[in-house]
């Protein structure tokens, strides 16, 4: 067996391992081997130097170890391949590759392969490397992936702000074959055109599926409101769903643009609008005369730091619409920041709601579907969080 450098924990810091959580952070770390290089594959022991487990490290990192496996089970190609196959096969368990020919194929920790990030559009696949530790192993990672996936093309996405935290650049470009500059996908009888090389995230908001199959099945004779709204995912399901109307906000013209597309595709741009503004200056300057408004903004909170600032534009957002929407109205309202958890985000709803002197209900809540799913053992990666509410 390949001998690999260790790393010792402080007393008592062994304990998340044990209970096969995958993060170590590096005030849990005593000390490192000499000679040990950030990204390398290491043997992670406790005081005493009993062995726990393998991940990779990168001391400049908060999280300094990533871990891929516990025990004695060796980090390497065949262990890769196993978790690759057991990823695919909870998509078909889950029924996500029977309404959807495009789905998150591979999510990091949730399919214990921490830092990997694989979108399948069409058979074509997207990868996000966000970690050194996998950056080490790109080549055999892609050789993997085109062996068990034997997808049309692959691009790469790895331009995530994250990735400087790792001491990496950003890259983007061609891995495999041709991907098409616009590849048109289906999802619930729907068809979306998709950019894989130029729109956010990967191309498309594949985590909002299950709340686009909601907004379908309620929007049934209701005027709608889609903030943020991107290439249009909500206000196309709202009007396949019967909506009379859909008006899209976004401060991006290219995403009104392609989303007025979407509708034109999918035979419903007849009650399709498109407004080109920042959603928070919308909201300031216009009554809000619709019966179903979805907010659905990006992550404002990309680390700890700006927690309250992001709850500052949360709240700012659902106070704004609450208090202006009128009698009876629907309000889905997400956050897809991982750094505040759906009690934190339902106390921000809370105070926009008594700020604006409205009764509010809760008839629904919602996290991301099947294709994201979370490692029991690292709760922590669950970011999306979603609250279906009525105001009176």
């Amino acid at each position: 067996m390949t001998e690999f450098n260790r790393i010792f924990l402080r007393p008592g810091k062994d304990k998340p391992v044990l209970q096969r959580h995958p993060w170590i952070f590096s005030g849990a770390i005593a000390g490192v081997e000499d000679g040990t290089a950030d990204g390398a594959i290491v043997s992670v022991c406790d005081r005493s130097g009993a062995h726990l487990g393998y991940g990779y490290f990168n001391g400049r990192s908060r999280i300094s170890v990533r871990m891929l496996s516990f025990g004695d089970r060796a980090v390497d190609g065949a262990l890769i391949r196993e978790r690759l196959l057991s990823a695919i096969e909870k998509r078909k368990r889950t029924g996500v590759t029977v309404t959807t020919n495009a789905f998150r194929a591979v999510f990091g920790e949730g399919d214990f392969l921490p830092g990997l990030i694989v979108d399948s559009y069409d058979e074509h696949l997207v990868i996000q490397i966000l970690t050194l530790g996998i950056e080490r192993m790109r080549e055999t990672v892609i050789g993997l992936l085109e062996d068990v996936y034997s997808p049309h093309s692959m691009y790469e996405r790895s331009d995530h702000a994250g990735r400087s935290i790792e001491g990496l650049a950003g890259r983007s470009g061609q891995i495999i074959g041709n991907t098409p500059e616009e590849i048109i996908i289906r999802e619930n009888g729907l068809r979306f055109i998709v950019n894989v090389r130029r729109g956010q995230k990967t191309g498309f908001f594949i985590d909002q599926r299950d709340n686009r199959s909601l907004i379908a099945r309620i929007s049934r004779g209701r005027s709608v409101l889609n903030l943020f709204s991107y290439t249009g995912g909500f206000s196309v399901a709202a009007l396949a769903g019967g909506a009379l109307e859909a008006v899209s906000v976004d401060v991006s013209a290219p995403a009104i643009q392609m989303a007025e597309r979407n509708a034109l595709l999918n035979g419903l741009g007849d009650r399709s609008r498109g407004v080109h503004a920042d959603a928070f200056e919308y909201l300031r300057g216009e009554d809000i005369p619709y019966d179903l408004i979805i907010i659905d903004p990006p992550a404002f909170a990309k680390n700890r730091e700006s927690v309250a600032a992001a709850c500052r534009g949360y709240k700012e957002l659902n106070l704004q619409t609450i208090k202006k929407c009128r009698p009876g109205a629907l309000v889905l309202t997400c956050s897809c920041s991982r750094f505040i958890d759906m009690d934190l985000f339902q106390k921000v709803v809370f105070g926009a709601a008594a700020d604006a002197g409205r009764a509010v209900s809760i008839l629904h809540t919602g996290h991301h579907p099947a294709d994201h799913p979370v490692s029991i053992f690292c709760p922590e990666t669950a970011y999306l969080k979603s609250l279906l509410l009525q105001v009176d």
